[in-house]
């Protein structure tokens, strides 16, 4: 897209939002609820709730056709600071990237940014706290585009970190509906199926992972000290991982590629497809 075509887009974004602003904030308030609401709880059952911003909701699987709305968030709220949580542009970067996530529900590159955060924070939420926690913007998202894989994945991931592993389990298997190829999800949903126990499930999760060439071994292990997998005598040591071969990929840093350092056994992703 050329500099006059973005300007364009920008422009046309910002009138639409100082359009947006000339109504009643009861009316913006009522849409926002209405279209991105809140739902869900937080790992320790707290009511998932937050405050919305007079802009959006946009679907971030549509954001082809939304570049200039994008644009308008991005530009003021999303850079390259606020992504990896070094600092913020307008406030802290939590808020810059509550901003980004109330008028973009299901932003990949934000939402991985908050559950980030979220996993290197794994205590209670505190009640003052002004943005609410990963979990309650993935339930969100999630609700907001239920057919975007993408929330689902990162939210069984930290379902899986917090040892809520039936809800992990379901999140995985709506990912893997819409992605049922992705060996990367298959393999995460088989080390949650090991926990619940679920050995004979996770028995041929693994062996079709493996069959594809997956590379990581913590599956094996953790089925062969189970007595799930005939194979015991050797189990590979992981490879590195092949690069996405797509001509176009969007960094996401912690929830799609195999790198096992988020949990130590859970694959997780340095790129991910739009």
């Amino acid at each position: 897209m050329s500099r006059f075509q973005r300007s364009i887009h920008a422009t046309t974004a910002f009138v639409c939002m100082l359009a947006l602003c000339s109504l009643s904030p009861v009316l913006l308030a009522w849409k926002g609820d209405s279209l991105s609401p809140w739902v869900g709880t937080t790992i320790y059952g707290k009511e998932c709730t937050g405050a919305q911003v007079p802009f959006g909701p946009f679907d971030y699987m549509q954001r082809a056709s939304l570049q200039g709305q994008l644009e308008v968030v991005e530009e003021s709220h999303f850079s390259e600071g606020v992504e990896s949580l070094h600092q913020g542009q307008t406030t802290t970067a939590l808020g810059d990237l509550h901003y980004t996530l109330s008028a973009w529900p299901n932003h990949h590159r934000a939402l991985n940014s908050v559950l980030k955060y979220r996993l290197q924070n794994m205590a209670e939420w505190p009640e003052d706290a002004r943005e609410p926690p990963a979990e309650c913007y993935l339930q969100r998202a999630i609700n907001f585009s239920p057919n975007d894989a993408k929330p689902y994945m990162m939210y069984a991931l930290l379902m899986h970190k917090a040892a809520q592993y039936d809800k992990a389990l379901t999140a995985y298997q709506s990912a893997i509906r819409l992605l049922p190829n992705d060996v990367v999800t298959q393999y995460n949903m088989g080390l949650t199926l090991v926990e619940l126990k679920k050995y004979e499930e996770a028995k041929t999760v693994a062996e079709k992972v493996y069959a594809a060439g997956f590379p990581l071994p913590g599956l094996k292990k953790k089925l062969i000290a189970a007595g799930y997998w005939k194979n015991a005598a050797q189990v590979a040591e992981p490879k590195v991982a092949p690069q996405a071969e797509a001509a176009k990929v969007e960094p996401v840093p912690a929830t799609t590629v195999p790198v096992e350092e988020v949990t130590k056994e859970m694959a997780t992703s340095e790129k991910l497809t739009p």
